[in-house]
């Protein structure tokens, strides 16, 4: 029969608890390993200003081929232009001139949304909004001195696809132009890009015009990650 002694581990058996020394040295390996991860982790949260991109994207181009189904297949118009003319007889997709100072066109969301400026307003139910990357709130000193709080477009069409008005000047033999959807036949409509969100440095006119030769005029957004949105003919956008 035992006796009611307690029983006990021998010396030396017992847990050893951390020493001051340890536990320092183990938070600053989990805090370490935080900072590496926390990037990581940031970058799987979804962008919900991309999507809304994407779909202001999507929604541009749809409007854009019910305009040439209702107009005998002609494209809209695609101008490069300071001036603005109601009922344009090139039909342009939107007109305007954006700046960093305080001209008008910079928040006037009229030559977006009336059909009298904008052939594919109707198409678009008159919504300024889908012209917008939402990450895009540039505005300059002046500007937000003025109390603006972003200008009226961030998205520029192709300056080679469309029935377009382009100063001869800016003319490229290397890059189809079709004026009709017919005429999308190399490179097809799903490889040719129609609407692309732009740099705000060098937003200006309704067009962003591609590479020539050994520079860029107009340059991408960068807003998503490095990316900018882009919508092709076909309807599709990434």
């Amino acid at each position: 029969m035992q006796s009611g002694k307690a029983i006990s581990k021998a010396d030396g058996q017992g847990a050893r608890a951390f020493t001051l020394t340890e536990l320092i040295v183990l938070v600053a390996v989990i805090t370490v390993l935080a900072f590496c991860l926390l990037p990581a982790l940031a970058r799987t949260n979804p962008d919900t200003r991309a999507f809304q991109c994407l779909n202001n994207q999507r929604q541009l181009a749809r409007a854009w081929r019910l305009y040439a189904d209702d107009s005998n297949d002609r494209l809209c118009g695609i101008i490069f232009m300071m001036s603005i003319t109601a009922n344009d007889v090139r039909r342009p997709w939107v007109q305007g001139w954006l700046t960093w100072d305080t001209r008008f066109d910079n928040t006037n969301t009229v030559f977006l949304t009336d059909p009298r400026y904008a052939s594919i307003a109707t198409y678009l139910g008159r919504d300024a909004q889908v012209f917008k990357c939402p990450a895009d709130k540039f505005v300059s000193t002046v500007q937000r001195n003025l109390g603006w709080r972003q200008r009226a477009r961030s998205v520029s069409g192709n300056c080679f696809v469309g029935a377009n008005g382009l100063n001869p000047g800016l003319a490229d033999p290397a890059y189809v132009s079709p004026a009709k959807w017919a005429e999308f036949i190399n490179p097809k409509p799903s490889e040719t890009w129609l609407f692309m969100d732009e740099h705000p440095d060098s937003m200006n006119d309704p067009v962003l015009i591609s590479p020539r030769a050994n520079e860029w005029i107009d340059i991408p957004s960068n807003l998503h990650d490095g990316g900018a949105g882009v919508a092709y003919a076909d309807g599709s956008a990434e």
